[in-house]
C-alpha cells in the first residue's frame, strides 16, 4: 500500500513494535516526522483471530493501544541515544566518550576478532529481542562460529511453549476466545497484559453473547473483575487443573471418542489422575471443593467450545511447565483442540534464513546454556539464567563477552544482584538500546538503537490463518542512527564472514519469496502491506497426525508444588504483573504512558495490611532472602491476604531522567533460578516480609 494523503498528513502502513504484540499501525506523517498513529484495518492482529471473523469486523475498523498510540512521544524523546559511546571511567560510572559510527564499528570488530582467536568463538554470547530483525542476527552467530545466540522468548513464554508442544506438539495454540461458551483462564490477564489487539474485543465479544468466565489469579485483575474469580494461591493453578482432569475421568465425561482417536497415554495418565481430588485440589489452591466441581460440570457441559488458557503468570513457576502440560491435557479431554471455540492450531507462513546458505564452518562446542542438556525441553531462545550462570561460574567453558540488542538484562532477569555481577565479569560488552540503560551503563560500547518507525522487519502474524506484514521505514533515523541490520552486515564483512555481501532488502526479499511467493515490493504495494490468506481451517487433525512423536495428543503430566513457599521468616507470597500502559522495562521514560500509571505501589489486602499496622500513605519494605525493596501501599480486597504484589518494570536508576526513581524493581527479590525442564526464568516465585518504613 503507498503512501496515502489526507489531514495534511503523509499515512504509510507498517507495524508497531511498542511490545510484542505486532499490532498493525498507519502513520501519519507531516515534515518527516511522526505526529500521529491510527489503526490499520487491514491487519489482523487488531481485528480478529480468524479469517471469517476477520473479514466481517475489519469493516468497522482495527485497534491499537495506548503504548501504540504514544510510541511517537518515545520516537521524539530527546533522551534517547543518537551517538555511539566509549566508556572512558570505571564499568557504570557513567564516563563516556562519543565516537563515530566508523570508530564503534571498527573496536567491536577488533574486540571480536581478537576473542576468536584467543578464546574461542563460542566465547561470545549474543542476546536479543525475540523479534526484530533476529534471522540476521542467529546468522551472523552461526557464521562468526558461536552457539550461544539467546533472545527474549526465555523470560517470556517459553515454559508455556514446552509444556504446548510436550502435550500437542503445537507451541502456540490460540484461544478462540470470541466463540467460547466457557472460558476458564489461569494466570492470564488478556485485557490488560495484551498480547494481541484482537484478543480485548475477543473476550467482550464472547461475554456480550453469554459466555461464563473465570479467572485463576491470586489477584483480581481487570480481566477476573468480568468473570468469576477463583483467588488460587501462587503456583498452584496445577491442581486446580488436575482436579477438573480428574472429575471428567471419574464421571466418565470427558470427550470420549476424541480421546481414543486422537491421544495417546490415557490409561497412564487416567492412573495419575486417581489421587488428584478436588479435596486435593482445595487444600493446596485455597478454593473450595464445590467451585471446583461445579466449574468441572460446567467445562463438560459446553465442551468442546470451551478455552482453558494459561500465559506467564503461570509459566514463571518452577512447576510452569507441567501446569502447561496439564493445561494442554484438560484441553484435550474436553476435545477442544482446533474446534470452533477452542484451543486453535495455527497455520502460519514460515520464515526461513538467507539465500542457499553459505558453508559455515560446523560449531562443535555446546550451548553454554544447557539447553537440549540441563534443560532437556528448552526453547531454541536457550536459558538467560544460565547463560549468566555460566559467565559466573566458568561451567561448562567461559564465556568472555557479550553484544545485547534491545535487552535490559539488569532489570528484566531475576536478582539484580547476579546479573550485575555476570555483567561485571565479562571482558567486554557491547549494548545496542534506544536508551541508555541500566545495562547499557555496564558496557564498554554503547550503539544507538533505532526506533522501530526508523527500520524494516517481516512479522509472521499469530492467527489463525497465514498473515504476514511489514514493518518499513516511515522516517529517517534520528542523527544518522545505523539501523541494526546495517552495523551486523557491516560488522560480518569486517569480520570476513561469508554469506554477508547482501543488503537486508534483498534477504527480506528472499524471505517473502520463499514465505508466500511474493516479492518485497509486492508485499509493501498490498493494502496495509499485509498479505493475508484465508480461510481458517479447523479439525486439522482429521487430515495430519499431530506434530509429535506418536502422531497423537501425548496425554501425561508430572505436577508438583511450586518449590518457594511461605514460611514463618517469609509469611507472604509476592507476584508480579504486566499493566496496559506499559511494555516490561522499557517505556517508563515515556510521558504519556507515565502519566497513565506513574508508579508501581504494592498491592496489600486491608486485613492484612491492618494486621501489619499498615496505613495507605504509608510506605513498606519488602524483604526476600535476596534482596529488598522499598514502595508505596495500595491497599485493596482484590487481592489474595496472602498475597502481596506490584507491576513489572519499574525501580529504574538509568533509562531516562523520567523513568529513574519511579517505584521498585521486583527483580531485587528473586532467587534468579530457571525451570527444570525448559529454563523458563522463574520470574513470579517469591515469598516475603513486610514492615512499615518509619517516617
Amino acid at each position: 500500500m503507498k503512501a496515502v494523503k489526507d489531514d495534511e498528513l503523509t499515512w504509510i502502513p507498517t507495524c508497531c513494535n511498542g511490545c510484542g504484540g505486532q499490532t498493525g499501525i498507519l502513520a501519519g506523517i507531516r515534515d518527516g516526522e511522526v505526529v500521529k498513529i491510527k489503526p490499520n484495518s487491514e491487519n489482523p492482529i487488531g481485528v480478529a483471530l480468524t479469517w471469517e471473523e476477520f473479514q466481517e469486523q475489519k469493516q468497522r475498523g482495527g485497534r491499537v493501544c495506548l503504548k501504540g498510540v504514544h510510541a511517537p512521544r518515545q520516537w521524539a524523546d530527546p533522551e534517547r541515544l543518537t551517538r555511539p559511546l566509549l566508556r572512558k571511567g570505571p564499568r557504570g560510572s557513567g564516563q563516556w566518550q562519543t565516537i563515530s559510527w566508523e570508530e564503534a564499528l571498527a573496536l567491536l570488530a577488533e574486540r571480536l576478532e581478537q576473542l576468536r582467536r584467543e578464546h574461542g568463538p563460542e566465547s561470545l554470547l549474543w542476546f536479543c529481542e525475540d523479534h526484530s530483525f533476529i534471522h540476521i542476527q542467529e546468522e551472523f552467530c552461526r557464521a562468526y562460529g558461536t552457539p550461544n545466540f539467546l533472545n527474549h522468548t526465555n523470560i517470556c513464554d517459553a515454559g508455556r511453549r514446552a509444556g504446548f508442544l510436550r502435550v500437542l506438539g503445537i507451541e502456540r495454540p490460540l484461544a478462540h476466545l470470541s466463540q467460547a461458551r466457557v472460558i476458564l483462564l489461569l494466570g492470564w490477564n488478556p485485557l490488560e497484559a495484551v498480547k494481541w489487539m484482537y484478543l480485548p474485543a475477543a473476550l467482550e465479544q464472547a461475554l456480550d453473547q453469554g459466555a461464563r468466565l473465570f479467572v485463576a489469579d491470586p489477584v483480581r485483575s481487570k480481566t477476573a473483575s468480568r468473570g468469576h474469580w477463583l483467588p488460587v494461591r501462587p503456583g498452584t493453578d496445577g491442581a486446580l487443573v488436575l482436579a477438573l482432569c480428574h472429575i471428567l475421568w471419574r464421571d466418565g465425561k470427558y470427550q470420549r471418542d476424541f480421546v481414543q482417536q486422537y491421544t495417546s497415554g490415557w490409561d497412564e495418565f487416567a492412573v495419575y489422575l486417581q489421587d488428584k481430588t478436588p479435596a486435593w485440589a482445595a487444600e493446596l489452591t485455597g478454593l473450595e471443593e464445590r467451585k471446583i466441581e461445579e466449574l468441572a460440570a460446567l467445562l463438560a457441559e459446553y465442551a468442546p467450545r470451551v478455552v482453558v488458557d494459561a500465559w506467564c503468570g503461570v509459566s514463571h513457576y518452577s512447576n510452569g511447565m507441567e501446569t502447561t502440560r496439564a493445561v494442554a491435557c484438560l484441553n484435550a479431554l474436553l476435545g477442544t483442540i482446533d474446534r470452533p471455540g477452542g484451543l486453535l492450531w495455527p497455520e502460519r507462513f514460515k520464515l526461513t534464513g538467507r539465500p542457499p546458505q553459505p558453508n559455515w564452518p560446523q560449531i562443535a562446542s555446546p550451548a553454554v546454556d544447557g539447553r537440549g542438556a540441563a534443560y532437556p525441553f528448552a526453547h531454541k531462545s536457550g536459558s538467560y539464567v544460565a547463560a549468566r550462570e555460566a559467565i559466573l561460574s566458568g561451567q561448562p567453558y567461559q564465556p568472555r563477552a557479550a553484544v545485547v540488542v534491545f535487552q535490559n538484562l539488569m532489570l528484566s532477569l531475576p536478582n539484580v544482584e547476579k546479573s550485575e555481577a555476570a555483567l561485571r565479569r565479562l571482558d567486554f560488552l557491547a549494548v545496542c538500546d534506544v536508551y541508555l540503560s541500566e545495562t547499557a551503563l555496564l558496557a564498554d560500547l554503547v550503539l544507538p538503537g533505532t526506533h522501530f518507525y526508523e527500520r524494516y522487519d517481516l512479522t509472521v502474524n499469530w492467527t489463525a490463518f497465514p498473515s504476514l506484514s511489514l514493518r518499513q521505514p516511515v522516517v529517517e533515523p534520528r542523527s544518522g542512527i545505523w539501523p541494526e541490520y546495517e552495523w551486523i552486515l557491516e560488522l560480518a564483512r569486517k569480520l570476513s564472514l561469508s554469506g554477508f555481501d547482501l543488503s537486508y532488502q534483498q534477504y527480506l526479499d528472499w524471505q517473502v519469496k520463499q514465505a508466500c511467493g511474493l516479492s518485497l515490493s509486492e508485499l509493501a504495494s498490498l493494502p496495509g502491506a499485509v498479505f493475508n490468506r484465508g480461510p481458517t481451517r479447523y479439525e486439522k487433525w482429521r487430515e495430519r497426525p499431530f506434530p509429535t512423536e506418536s502422531g497423537r495428543i501425548q496425554l501425561g503430566c508430572d505436577w508438583q508444588p511450586p518449590g518457594t513457599l511461605p514460611n514463618q521468616d517469609y509469611p507472604f507470597y509476592m507476584v508480579n504483573w504486566k499493566v496496559y500502559q506499559h511494555t516490561h522495562t522499557r517505556s517508563q521514560n515515556n510521558p504519556a504512558l507515565l502519566q497513565a500509571y506513574g508508579e508501581n505501589p504494592l498491592w496489600i489486602h486491608p486485613e492484612t495490611a491492618a494486621a501489619l499496622g499498615i496505613g495507605p500513605e504509608d510506605r513498606v519494605r519488602v524483604e526476600s532472602e535476596y534482596g529488598w525493596i522499598e514502595s508505596g501501599v495500595f491497599l485493596t480486597e482484590g487481592i489474595h491476604p496472602r498475597v502481596v504484589g506490584l507491576a513489572h518494570g519499574f525501580g529504574h536508576w538509568a533509562l531516562g531522567s523520567r523513568a529513574k526513581g519511579r517505584g521498585a524493581a521486583v527483580n531485587r527479590l528473586l532467587a534468579g533460578t530457571a525451570e527444570a525442564g525448559s529454563g523458563q526464568a522463574i520470574l513470579k516465585e517469591c515469598r516475603v516480609r513486610l514492615r512499615k518504613v518509619d517516617k
